[in-house]
């Protein structure tokens, strides 16, 4: 699987440039793989065109580590307009970021998450400075534009994080919402500009709308399968039509994330936690890899350091722990073909656990709980 996805962006890329429909293109060594994103998105791939498949590999996961340390520069610099930070602190920050169990993967495969990571964390990280500058100034405005631009980007590239956006209406951030819709629109529009309607046509109405996976649902995730979504467990437990299983899972997720938004929201804690309970709830809403699991870095590693309350701090910090056990039944599965008198014993224990929730999600979840119980010492302060 080296260089997986990165071959697949590098192949579209080429079908583009010869003017061929990289939507049903796919590389020799993974003919089942193909490109699933936004036209403009393929742009950045364009040069990759020109060089080999390793060298431009070895280019483009060097790009994705810079990305990443900038990333853990971000944090840094969050972290530290509330508390001081050592060195070690620092080291042990871009090390997570860049070689976590979460991180090394994309990196592995050539993906671009850690860059979808950095431009969540920094449009989270300029809409904090908006508002911490006051209200109606020139700066404010300046930087709660540009966080929405910087969203909208995130969204460009993956389309879901686009569900980011109930942030920006719960804070009511109008130039944000703007930056990002027009952004966004421009986007789609200039990849249709580029590469003709057919192309933004077939992404809408052949990659995103069609259900792809949603009937793996039916009758319970297979938990070989290693989606972290609270679907998995709705769909063991409820017999429902994929269409369905969104509601069961908005009815689920929406309630906790009304709470945190709920009551006053009035320090950068207070903001912090809410935006960390946003990105929780999309994240397990969609049926979204583990590898996704990097789009939380920018406020998770933050309150890791800024939550003192221990009543929140067991259920975050157990739950960030917990979340880095990357075991689905698939792991099983290897491990007992590898190891049988090992593997075959935890098979019959593991799968139907993992059938219901996998570590990663039960972590997400205990997360979401502590942000809930946040608000909850906050309201009755």
């Amino acid at each position: 699987m080296l260089a997986a996805n990165f071959e697949v962006y590098q192949v579209a890329a080429e079908t583009a440039v010869a003017g061929g429909d990289f939507y049903d293109s796919a590389p020799e060594r993974f003919p089942d793989f193909y490109y699933l994103y936004p036209p403009i998105s393929i742009v950045p791939f364009l040069p990759f065109v020109a060089v080999g498949r390793w060298s431009g590999f070895f280019v483009h996961t060097a790009l994705e580590v810079v990305l990443a340390l900038a990333l853990a520069w971000l944090i840094v610099r969050w972290i530290e307009r509330h508390r001081a930070l050592s060195r070690l602190d620092h080291a042990l920050i871009a090390g997570f970021v860049v070689g976590s169990i979460h991180a090394v993967p994309s990196l592995i495969y050539g993906q671009v998450n850690l860059r979808l990571a950095l431009l969540i964390g920094l449009g989270l990280f300029l809409l904090e400075r908006a508002v911490a500058t006051g209200p109606s100034t020139r700066a404010r405005s300046q930087l709660e534009a540009l966080a929405g631009v910087a969203l909208a980007g995130a969204a460009l590239l993956k389309v879901f994080p686009a569900a980011v956006g109930l942030w920006l209406l719960r804070l009511r951030a109008w130039l944000a919402v703007a930056g990002a819709l027009a952004t966004g629109l421009g986007g789609l529009a200039l990849g249709a500009a580029i590469f003709g309607l057919e192309r933004t046509r077939a992404f809408f109405f052949e990659v995103l709308l069609p259900e792809g996976d949603a009937e793996a649902f039916v009758g319970g995730l297979d938990p070989g399968v290693s989606y972290v979504t609270v679907r998995r467990p709705l769909s063991v437990l409820f017999d429902l039509e994929p269409a369905l299983l969104s509601v069961a899972a908005a009815a689920v997720l929406l309630p906790p994330l009304a709470y945190v938004y709920a009551g006053p929201i009035e320090t950068p804690l207070d903001r912090l936690v809410a935006a960390h309970a946003t990105l929780l709830v999309v994240l397990v809403f969609f049926p979204s890899y583990p590898l996704y699991y990097v789009i939380l870095f920018g406020t998770l590693v933050p309150l890791l350091y800024l939550l003192e309350t221990p009543a929140v701090r067991v259920p975050f910090v157990g739950g960030a722990l917990v979340a880095n056990l990357a075991i689905t039944g698939g792991t099983l599965e290897d491990v007992a073909a590898a190891v049988p008198s090992v593997g075959e014993p935890l098979l019959v224990v593991g799968m139907p656990v993992l059938t219901v929730a996998t570590p990663m999600l039960v972590g997400c979840l205990s997360m979401l709980v502590g942000c809930v119980l946040y608000r909850r010492g906050r309201t009755l302060e």
